[in-house]
């Protein structure tokens, strides 16, 4: 069954949620996981592609951007409107609908900002998770 995290931040800005993204596929990728950004937009990929080579100044992570149903021989890609057929391990959801159909997928982590329309956004993902079957973790940071 998929694992479904909220990791619920403190900040309140969409650049501070994109920079726990990298930092969540740092610690992913060192514990062997292939992880999946899944963007929703050309804009927000086109942010976590740069983020992924400067968000730490120690270090970067290789990554590709992978086109719809493609695939990708990185351990990190970021897909933008469709996830690739190989995001089976860890996807991190960064558009504000949850995932429809998680259902081959190891882990989905969602995360959230303390903005109000975010938060409403999230709400309405941590339900649609639920009623699919699935009960979401929450972790707050």
């Amino acid at each position: 069954m998929t694992q479904i995290n909220f990791y619920n931040l403190q900040q309140d800005t969409e650049q501070m949620r994109k920079l726990f993204a990298c930092r969540l596929t740092e610690k992913a990728l060192s514990l062997g996981h292939r992880v999946c950004l899944f963007a929703g937009s050309e804009a927000i990929a086109s942010e976590i592609d740069a983020l992924l080579w400067s968000f730490s100044s120690t270090s970067f992570i290789p990554h590709s951007i992978v086109a719809a149903n493609g695939t990708s021989a990185e351990d990190v890609s970021i897909a933008v409107s469709t996830l690739p057929r190989d995001a089976t391990d860890v996807v991190i959801n960064l558009t504000s609908d949850a995932l429809d159909n998680v259902e081959g997928i190891a882990r989905v982590n969602e995360i959230i900002i303390q903005e109000p329309e975010a938060l409403e956004q999230a709400r309405a993902r941590y339900r649609h998770y639920q009623q699919a079957g699935v009960k979401p973790e929450m972790i707050k940071l």
